[in-house]
């Protein structure tokens, strides 16, 4: 653990007197490195620590937040006492008081060390491979020569290994590290003047774990197939007509089009499509949404949430029906019995915010060749690019970024970029056709008011009848 528990006591004790309806302590060390690969060799190499700690305080609807690049017992004290300063000017109110965290939602404190022996063991953590992970970069021109074409490759690996300590005065309480490591492949072939090029990237959300040759292997070659899907590439139609999206990389569309809107923020501000719709059919009977920050693994995982509550899964539309949203501390409306879980935040300098983890579209039944087999004329999306949304309308527009033509049942030529034009509500409610065939995306990351998390998700083959219109070129 980063903070000592007397230090803990001794700041929630002081400050427990002045009324205040929460008082959280966050402290965090996180060891960072890159590497990048370009024209064969290693061309960059950097890492980076970082430690602070953040304490936020809250009487009645409001909050102050105060930080430190500093966890010396002093600085946390100074931090506390600025802190306290402010929040003596918050007006008072019972009734938006934050509910005291149940036992359920903590974490068991783990690890002996301090802050000192927490930055070695990082360092240790973060920098073990960079021997192993130097070759595997260097590998990946030798594994692109292969295919063949390839007249530019990049490559980077990065790695970070986050140490997190939080306790509030509800009860919250808890200590752990997190490790990632994410390597992304960015090949181009073609004449300079016009090349097609394509990215793929593969990552790990464990300790200890590493990237594998395997693992790289398939990622060369996965981008090197997308950037040859770009050649040749047909103008896209325009026009509203059925969309077939790729197991994977669809529910990007999900997170951002449906998912935010859920997010408890977005609700309290009433700033959201999702707003009333508790209980109501948003979607078919099949349809299953979830979001699990504890699934081993994913990109968006952690054991607990930046305030301390344990990660669960947490159903969002269950057989079509809007069951629950997602929410912090801040935004819990009281009366509330669940735990939050879904407080993200990008550092120690950030205030937590309600945030999506891992946005997963549960399995159905039809099988994902059936659901092309059975599409007159649409196109199949294989690949998302980036997208924006207005939470209050739910309308959206997305990139596609590798997509091809279906006409008759059969996936037909590649497509040129395109645009996905649609609104969240309508397009779960035009979804009529759910795979049985579940894949994670690749990793992602999620910005929101100026912070970014790691996020997942994933879907199987999914069908949108309705509800989406192509921004393509052609006339």
């Amino acid at each position: 653990m980063l903070l000592d528990p007397d230090l803990l006591a001794s700041v929630v004790s002081a400050h427990r007197a002045q009324g205040l309806d929460l008082l959280e302590l966050f402290a965090e060390q996180t060891v960072t490195s890159a590497m990048v690969l370009k024209d064969g060799r290693i061309a960059d190499a950097t890492s980076g620590r970082e430690i602070g700690v953040g304490i936020r305080m809250r009487r009645g609807g409001s909050f102050v937040y105060s930080h430190a690049n500093d966890i010396a017992p002093a600085a946390v004290l100074d931090v506390a006492r600025k802190a306290a300063s402010l929040a003596a000017g918050l007006p008072s109110s019972d009734d938006a008081a934050p509910r005291r965290t149940s036992a359920a939602g903590t974490v068991p404190v783990t690890g002996a060390s301090g802050g000192e022996g927490a930055a070695r063991d990082a360092t240790a953590a973060c920098f073990g491979e960079r021997a192993h992970q130097a070759a595997l970069l260097l590998s990946v021109p030798d594994l692109v020569a292969e295919g063949g074409g390839v007249t530019s490759v990049t490559a980077v690996i990065r790695n970070e290994h986050r140490v997190r300590d939080i306790a509030n005065s509800l009860g919250a309480r808890a200590s752990g590290t997190d490790t990632r490591r994410r390597l992304a492949i960015t090949v181009a072939l073609g004449p300079s003047t016009s090349p097609a090029s394509a990215r793929a990237s593969i990552a790990v959300n464990a300790p200890g774990a590493g990237l594998g040759e395997e693992a790289v292997r398939e990622a060369v070659h996965e981008a090197v197939r997308r950037a040859r899907a770009r050649v040749g590439v047909s103008p896209a139609p325009t026009g509203e007509m059925p969309v077939v999206l790729a197991a994977g990389t669809g529910a990007v569309l999900i997170h951002e089009a449906c998912g935010h809107g859920l997010e408890g923020d977005h609700l309290s501000r009433r700033s959201s499509a999702f707003q009333d719709l508790l209980g109501r059919r948003v979607g078919p009977s099949d349809l299953h949404i979830v979001d699990d920050g504890g699934l081993s693994g994913a990109w968006g995982s952690s054991e607990f949430d930046d305030e301390g509550h344990r990660t669960a899964r947490t159903p969002l539309v269950e057989n079509g029906v809007l069951v629950g949203y997602m929410w912090d501390l801040a935004h819990l409306p009281a009366p509330h019995e669940a735990v939050p879980a879904n407080g993200r935040r990008q550092n120690y300098q950030c205030p937590p915010l309600p945030r999506m983890t891992n946005t997963l579209v549960l399995p159905g039944s039809v099988a994902p060749g059936d659901i092309v087999a059975d599409t007159v004329r649409g196109i199949y999306v294989a690949r998302l690019g980036s997208g924006r949304v207005n939470t209050a309308t739910g309308d959206f527009v997305f990139a596609a970024t590798e997509a091809y033509a279906i006409r008759r049942g059969r996936l037909c030529e590649p497509l040129a970029d395109c645009s996905l034009i649609g609104n969240g509500p309508d397009v779960l409610r035009g979804i009529d056709a759910i795979g049985t065939d579940f894949a994670m995306g690749p990793p992602g990351s999620c910005g929101k008011d100026g912070q970014t998390v790691p996020v997942g998700y994933g879907q199987p083959t999914l069908r949108v009848r309705t509800g989406l219109r192509i921004g393509g070129t052609k006339a």
